[in-house]
Parts: structure tokens; sequence; C-alpha cells
């Protein structure tokens, strides 16, 4: 039997999708600042890294709307 709702099982998975794909990003660019065209590559990244991290925080707040939901309905 599963206790938990589903949207709150969706909210936490694209939480943690979205701060994935934010990390992976972000090493990406680390490991890009090793090499001599950091230039070339560092300025398509930061926009991805943007996007990440604001795709990361509309998860999050859809995370702790749905707590903040639950924590209310208890």
């Amino acid at each position: 039997m599963n206790i938990y709702r589903a949207e709150g099982l969706a909210a936490y998975a694209e939480y943690a999708k979205a701060a994935g794909e934010e990390y992976a990003v972000a090493h990406e660019l680390a490991q890009c600042a090793k090499v001599e065209v950091y230039h070339l590559l560092a300025a398509e990244l930061f926009i991805r890294v943007k996007e990440a991290r604001q795709a990361a925080t509309v998860a999050f707040e859809k995370l702790t709307r749905f707590e903040g939901e639950m924590a209310v309905g208890r």
C-alpha cells in the first residue's frame, strides 16, 4: 500500500530531476574551466546553468507549496 500522495511523489521527483540537471551542468562548467577553450564554452554553459537553476527553483517552490498544503490539511 502506497502511503504517499501522487502529487507529492511527482513534486519530489520533479525537484530531484531539476536539481540533478543543475548539478550536472554546473559540473560540466567546472570541468570546462580546465581547458584552454573555456571562453568558447563558458557563455553557453552559463546560460544552461541559469536555466537549470530557474527550473530547480520552480520545482522547489512547487514542492514547498505541496508541503504547506499537507501541513494545513493535517
